[in-house]
């Protein structure tokens, strides 16, 4: 059981490892600019050393465990919730171009924190429009990244 749980790890991390790798290089030609006014290529960069990272400490855990560590498919609530996240982030990607980026991104902040997060609706507001805003203020003001507006904009 270890041994398979051992291979099964590492080979899950070879893959994420491979496909770090594999972003990196697609995006070795991208403009990483300068600290103060960074490139594209910024992001593929970060994004791909993290990767590359935690990719190599799943295999260096797989490797290095003693005993299988207990994992088992949701059941019950969890997966109801699972199932919920992923239709969440769908429905996301299917209305940002719609509604634009602040009005479906604060919705899914208050969807996902109300339903995962199981809080108030006001405290779900309030996060959302302090999340939205803050990503939109890094990628906006900070990169000068243009995010999707509305259709009827």
């Amino acid at each position: 059981m270890t041994r398979t749980w051992r291979i099964g790890r590492a080979a899950a991390g070879a893959l994420g490892l491979i496909f770090a790798l594999l972003y990196l290089f697609e995006g070795r030609n991208l403009a990483l600019g300068r600290l103060r006014a960074p490139g594209p290529g910024i992001f593929p960069l970060v994004v791909g050393v993290i990767f590359a990272l935690v990719s190599i400490g799943v295999i260096a855990d797989a490797l290095l465990a003693k005993t299988a560590g207990a994992a088992s498919f949701p059941k019950g609530e969890d997966l109801k919730r699972l199932l919920v996240t992923f239709a969440a982030f769908f429905v996301y990607v299917l209305l940002i171009n719609v509604l634009g980026f602040l009005i479906a991104t604060l919705l899914l902040v208050i969807f996902y924190t109300r339903t995962v997060g199981r809080i108030s609706w006001l405290q779900a507001g309030a996060s959302a429009i302090g999340i939205t805003l803050v990503v939109w203020a890094v990628f906006v003001l900070v990169l000068g990244v243009k995010l999707p507006l509305p259709i009827w904009s």
